[in-house]
């Protein structure tokens, strides 16, 4: 279980960056707050696997407490979370000890993936900085649809029958899906396409 902590003053999109966090089954949400000098106290306290700071929050932006975070020995990686690109802004994140650099209008699409990457490379010692998931096969907008109609709880015949196509085209398309977005599950599926807004 990777344990999760969300710093960002903007209450709506915490809230969001936590729905994905608990429909996550190998994540945990620790602890949330809004400004960084709470961050702080609570990332002492709990100790979480990974804490998402906002870069630009009350108190102690994200940079400053990542580097805090580096002087005190503290295991927790960081991810940050920016609304926009600044070279330089990464670069003093990187010297920071920041472990993952993700925009916020990336955030519902890669965030969970960033999470396990980067939890994994601090397990394993790996120093890199993580600013994506691995690339994966664009979904297709049959397969985008396909995803919807399972998240709504639709067996693959009545899939089937609703898209004119037979069974075993949306058992192709359910066995695509999974390939490429790493699900073993129906119960995977329907998660991420209520992270996508599919149902």
């Amino acid at each position: 279980m990777i344990r999760v902590l969300i710093a960002d003053d903007h209450q709506m999109f915490r809230q969001g960056l936590a729905g994905l966090i608990a429909a996550s089954p190998d994540l945990e949400l620790v602890a949330g707050c809004a400004d960084g000098a709470e961050a702080l106290r609570l990332i002492r306290s709990h100790r979480p696997d990974v804490a998402l700071l906002d870069i630009s929050m009350p108190g102690i932006d994200g940079i400053s407490l990542a580097a805090c975070l580096q002087r005190e020995g503290l295991a927790t990686a960081t991810v940050v979370l920016t609304g926009h690109d600044d070279p330089v802004v990464c670069e003093q994140a990187k010297s920071a000890g920041v472990r993952g650099f993700l925009r916020k209008g990336e955030a519902f699409e890669n965030l969970v993936a960033v999470i396990r990457q980067v939890a994994s490379d601090q397990r394993a010692g790996k120093q890199r900085v993580v600013t994506r998931p691995p690339e994966r096969q664009p979904l297709t907008d049959r397969e985008r649809e396909v995803l919807g109609h399972i998240a709504r709880g639709m067996s693959n015949r009545l899939i089937a029958a609703t898209l004119g196509v037979s069974v075993k085209t949306v058992d192709s398309h359910r066995c695509n899906l999974m390939n490429k977005l790493d699900l073993h599950s129906t119960a995977e599926l329907v998660r991420h396409a209520l992270a996508l807004g599919l149902a």
